[in-house]
C-alpha cells in the first residue's frame, strides 16, 4: 500500500514537480481551459457575427457559452503521447521574447494539420489551427484564430460530393 501512494507522488520520479513528465508540444487543451477559465471569470459583452453561405447574423451577448464556443479550438490538441513523433516542429525567434512556434503534421490523416503558437516572452499572443474536416462524402478544412486580448475566428469550408457546399465564419470579439 505505501508503494502505491509513494508512486503518485510527483517527488517520487526523482523529478521536481512540473518537470520530467513535461508535454512535448504546446498544451493546447490546458491553456484554452485557462482561457475558459478566465473568459467566465469576467463579466463581459461580446459581439458574435455567425456568416453562413453569405448570410449574416450579429448578436450582443453577455452569456456566451465559451467551454462549448472553444471546444474546437480545445479538440485541436496535439499534444498526445502517441503523436509525438507525428508533428514537426518549427520556431523562429521574431525578436527578443518574441517567438514563433509551428508544428505541422507528418500524418495527413491527423485532423489538426497546424498548429501556430505566437509567444510574446512565453505568453501566448495568437494561436492559430489549420484542421481537416470531412466525411466519406465531403472534404473540409477549418481555420481557427484565437488571439486572448480580442477574440476568436472559427471558419469552416466544407466541399460536399452531393449536395450543397458550406462556407461558414463564427467571429467573436470582446
Amino acid at each position: 500500500m505505501l508503494l502505491a501512494v509513494t508512486s503518485c507522488d510527483p517527488s517520487a520520479s526523482g523529478h521536481p514537480p512540473g518537470t520530467g513528465d513535461r508535454a512535448p508540444f504546446f498544451d493546447l487543451a490546458e491553456y484554452v481551459d485557462a482561457e475558459v477559465e478566465r473568459l467566465n471569470g469576467e463579466p463581459r459583452l461580446v459581439t458574435k457575427t455567425v456568416t453562413l453561405n453569405g448570410r449574416t447574423e450579429t448578436r450582443e451577448l453577455t452569456d456566451l457559452d465559451f467551454a462549448g464556443d472553444l471546444r474546437l479550438f480545445r479538440e485541436a490538441n496535439i499534444n498526445r503521447p502517441a503523436w509525438a513523433d507525428k508533428y514537426e516542429v518549427q520556431t523562429e525567434e521574431l525578436s527578443a521574447g518574441h517567438r514563433l512556434t509551428t508544428y505541422v503534421a507528418r500524418d495527413s490523416s491527423l485532423t489538426t494539420q497546424r498548429l501556430v503558437v505566437e509567444e510574446d516572452r512565453g505568453v501566448p499572443v495568437e494561436v492559430r489551427i489549420t484542421r481537416k474536416t470531412g466525411t466519406v462524402l465531403s472534404d473540409g478544412r477549418g481555420e481557427l484564430t484565437y488571439v486572448p486580448r480580442s477574440g476568436y475566428t472559427v471558419r469552416t469550408v466544407q466541399d460536399y460530393r452531393f449536395g450543397d457546399d458550406v462556407d461558414s465564419e463564427i467571429r467573436v470579439t470582446w
